[in-house]
This record gives C-alpha cells, sequence and structure tokens, in this order.
C-alpha cells in the first residue's frame, strides 16, 4: 500500500502531468468503490472465516496490478486506465477494509487502544518503507515496481491463511450433504439476500441509536471531507508545485508523514489506559491538523516543512487511533465488521468528495489559497463540535 499511495498519484501528476482536477478524479475512481461495496463488505466479512476470505482478496489484487503492468509494458498507459484501475483496487479495498479491522475484535475493552495502536504503528512502518521504495522510481522502472507489489500480496495471501486457518469442524459442515444443499439453492439465496439487508440494517441501527457513535461518524466524514481530501491531492501537489521537486520529493514526505503517525501510535502503545475523554482528544488533534494545513499554506522552507509535515502527521495518527478504539469498545464483537465498514464508509465517502472538490479548488483560487481556505472550515467545524456534540464529552471505556 505504500508502494500504491505513492505511485498511484505520481502516474496521474509526474508521468502523464494531468491537472489538478484530474488527480481529484483518479482519486475518486479509487475511493468511490468504498461507497457501494463496503457495507455489503462488512455484511460478507461478518458470515465469512476472515483468514479464507482475506486471502482469496490479496490473490485478487493482482488482476488490476496484472493489468496496469501490461499497460506500462506496451506503452499504453492512459488517464482512463488510470481511472479503471483505480476502481477496481478500490472495489477490493472495500471489502479487504471491513475483515481485517474485525480482527481488532479480539482485544480486551481496557487494552484495545494499545492493540489498534500497535496495528497502526505496523502498518505505517511498512508503508514507510513501501514510500521509500516507490520514492525510487526513477532507479526502478514501472514495471519493477509493480511486480514488487505482486510479490507482496501473494506473500500476504498465504501468511493470513496460515495465520487463519479453516477450522476442522467449519470445513467438514462446507462438505455435509452437497445434494440437499443444490436442491434447495433458490430458496436459500432468497433467504440469504433478506438475511444479508437484516444484518446490514442491523449495522446501521447501531448509529441511530447511539449519538456518541453517530458524531463520531459525522467527525470521521469532515476527517475525510477536509483532512483526507487536502492530503490526497494537496500532498503530491506540494512537492510539484511549491517546491518543484518529483517523485522523490514526494516519496520522503510521504515517510515524514508516517513517521509522525508511527510516533502517535508508538505513544499510545505506552499508555496503560486511554485518555480519559478520547472524543474530545480526537475534536482537538483535527483542529490541529487544519492548523497545519494552514502552515503549509504560508510555503515555509524545506527545513520547517518536514517538521510540520510530521506533526501533521502525528496527530492524524492520533486521530485514527482514537475513532477505532471508540469504535471498538462501544460495539460487539459480532456486529464488529458491520460497525467499522460504516465507519469506513464515512471516512471514505468524505475523503474522494473531498479529493474532488479540492482539486477543483486549486484550480480555481490557487494552492495556497485553498489550503487556508481548508484550514479555516476545519476550525469551524472543530468550534461546532466542542459546543453542540456528545463527542466531546464520551468517556474511554472501562475494564469490565
Amino acid at each position: 500500500m505504500g508502494i500504491h499511495k505513492v505511485l498511484y498519484p505520481w502516474l496521474v501528476v509526474g508521468v502523464l502531468h494531468e491537472s489538478p482536477s484530474r488527480l481529484g478524479l483518479a482519486q475518486l475512481a479509487l475511493l468511490l468503490p468504498n461507497l457501494l461495496f463496503i457495507l455489503p463488505g462488512g455484511v460478507v466479512s461478518d458470515r465469512s472465516h476472515r483468514g479464507t476470505w482475506l486471502s482469496l482478496l490479496f490473490l485478487l489484487f493482482l488482476l488490476p496490478l496484472g493489468a496496469l503492468m501490461v499497460a506500462v509494458i506496451s506503452g499504453e498507459l492512459s488517464f482512463n486506465m488510470l481511472l479503471l484501475f483505480g476502481v477496481s483496487f478500490g472495489s477490493l479495498l472495500a471489502f479487504v477494509q471491513p475483515a481485517r479491522e474485525s480482527l481488532l475484535g479480539y482485544a480486551a475493552p481496557e487494552l484495545m487502544h494499545q492493540a489498534v495502536a500497535k496495528v497502526m504503528a505496523i502498518q505505517f512502518i511498512a508503508q514507510g518503507a513501501g514510500f521509500l521504495v516507490a520514492g525510487q522510481l526513477g532507479n526502478f522502472s514501472l514495471p519493477e515496481l509493480l511486480g514488487i507489489q505482486i510479490v507482496i500480496f501473494v506473500l500476504s495471501s498465504i501468511l493470513i491463511k496460515r495465520s487463519h486457518p479453516l477450522p476442522k469442524e467449519h470445513s467438514k459442515e462446507q462438505t455435509k450433504e452437497p445434494s440437499a444443499e443444490l436442491a434447495d439453492s433458490a430458496e436459500v439465496k432468497t433467504k440469504s439476500v433478506k438475511q444479508s439487508w437484516l444484518e446490514l440494517r442491523d449495522g446501521l441501527q447501531l448509529f441511530r441509536d447511539d449519538k456518541g457513535l453517530l458524531h463520531l461518524l459525522m467527525i470521521v466524514f469532515a476527517t475525510g471531507f477536509l483532512a483526507f481530501g487536502v492530503y490526497l491531492v494537496g500532498m503530491p501537489l506540494i512537492a510539484r508545485e511549491f517546491y518543484n521537486g518529483g517523485a522523490e520529493l514526494y516519496a520522503i514526505l510521504q515517510v515524514v508523514f508516517s513517521l509522525g503517525i508511527v510516533s502517535a501510535n508508538l505513544g499510545v502503545m505506552k499508555q496503560a489506559k486511554l485518555n480519559a475523554r478520547p472524543g474530545r482528544l480526537m475534536v482537538v488533534s483535527f483542529l490541529l491538523r487544519g492548523s497545519l494545513v494552514g502552515v503549509i499554506a504560508l510555503v515555509p522552507s524545506l527545513w520547517l516543512l518536514f517538521p510540520v509535515v510530521y506533526v501533521w502527521g502525528f496527530f492524524s495518527g492520533l486521530s485514527m487511533t482514537l475513532g477505532r478504539t471508540i469504535l471498538h469498545n462501544q460495539v460487539s464483537h459480532a456486529m464488529r465488521s458491520r460497525a467499522a465498514s460504516v465507519y469506513q464508509l464515512c471516512l471514505l465517502a468524505g475523503a474522494p468528495l473531498g479529493a474532488w472538490v479540492c482539486g477543483l479548488t486549486i484550480e480555481g483560487i490557487g494552492l495556497s489559497s485553498a489550503f487556508v481556505l481548508i484550514a479555516g472550515a476545519t476550525l469551524v467545524v472543530s468550534m461546532l463540535t466542542a459546543a453542540f456534540s456528545p463527542l466531546w464529552h464520551l468517556k474511554a471505556a472501562k475494564a469490565a
């Protein structure tokens, strides 16, 4: 994913030399499938064996990566091809995320913040390594980088299946009375579809009935629209427009951002207890991220830019960990994949829309002015949340 996060946008702006609005459209194509498939993905995950299901999904990533590799080798890489790649890659992510997220449900509630922080730290350390590899685009060819991704997905598929094997009892049940199952296939399919809708409705009702969780979704949507929107579109343009840099500078900025995320999670891992007011801390970190976007709008020198991006990553990592910890502590294990899918839906519903709007805004008023506008919007959302939202008063979960 680290290689992907650098390579995909850089193919748009650095290889095809497309406009900011085209970059926003490309990010929209990658993230929009989550709006369509992440809720069904949560239902499927809750009804499937996680290890087997994730192993299959990781192998399916070879299809879009293989198609992209063929296009690059044949010299037929185009913007439309990248849009098609983004849609297919994003569709698979919509099913991967809730299944992977639900594995956190095995942690004890009072230690959930440490479990989430450990996962986040490992995830972004690995992504940082991917950023460094992708930053060597001048030394590696595009097919070589895509080949590295393919190998990693194959290894991931093997490892997740080994670490979460299918129980023997489950295997026996699957092979029992196949003729009866075929005879009743139509009835089973009808019941399955109806049951899926009922399970999806139950997942949505969690947030309707719990105002704290509902307002968590609101701040997560705002994070996707404002913070992730500027990150997805603004970060590569910072490298290209502000500092006349290439893929290497963009990759370095991504690494610095990831170091901030990892640092935040290493700090959370050392805490025996979560902050007494995690919702309040989440809102404050959201506000501070917006303020740092305003600082970047001033085009600071590189020696100041790197610390600013690092702190931006720190508060992003803290906010992500807090949001996921609040979610897992408020939801039962049986509903966790569906709850995680709704959570991710709000985050990723805001992100593609924010990326698209950010790209249009940058084209309309310029990069610096767009960053100032986003910083101001973040301030307004933070003040309204602090004044009126129950999230501001939400208390941390206690040990049972």
